[in-house]
């Protein structure tokens, strides 16, 4: 399932769409996108990082999106594949304003106490 460039461009743009719209429902065109990233977060983690450095990227983190994604898509793959990313995003932490700000929006939810230890040392101040 893993996907290209144009793919994850693609699957990045429509997520996007899905949220900044509004359109969050599953009635909307647009829902498959938040299915398929979902679907990628649990048999895919590594192209779910890549659509969801792609969302944050392309949408410069408007306060809708970022939050949607923070408490999203990125706390489920902290939640479930935490220890593979940790110490990249505690680089890219540390490297990108932007990255920190996506930080601050996740909560805990089901990540284990020491990977959310050091995502907090990190991230930026939670909104």
């Amino acid at each position: 399932m893993t996907l290209d460039e144009q793919e994850t461009r693609k699957l990045a743009e429509a997520w996007i769409t899905f949220t900044a719209n509004r359109l969050a429902n599953e009635n909307s065109e647009y829902f498959w996108a938040f299915e398929q990233l979902q679907a990628l977060v649990d048999v895919d983690p590594d192209s779910a990082w890549k659509v969801i450095d792609s969302i944050r990227r392309l949408d410069t983190c408007s306060d809708l999106v970022l939050a949607n994604l923070g408490a999203g898509p990125l706390e489920d793959l902290l939640a479930r594949h935490g220890s593979k990313f940790i110490e990249q995003f505690e680089t890219l932490a540390r490297q990108d304003a932007e990255f920190r700000r996506l930080l601050g929006v996740v909560w805990q939810n089901n990540i284990a106490d020491d990977l959310w230890l050091r995502i907090k040392s990190v991230a930026g101040p939670s909104w």
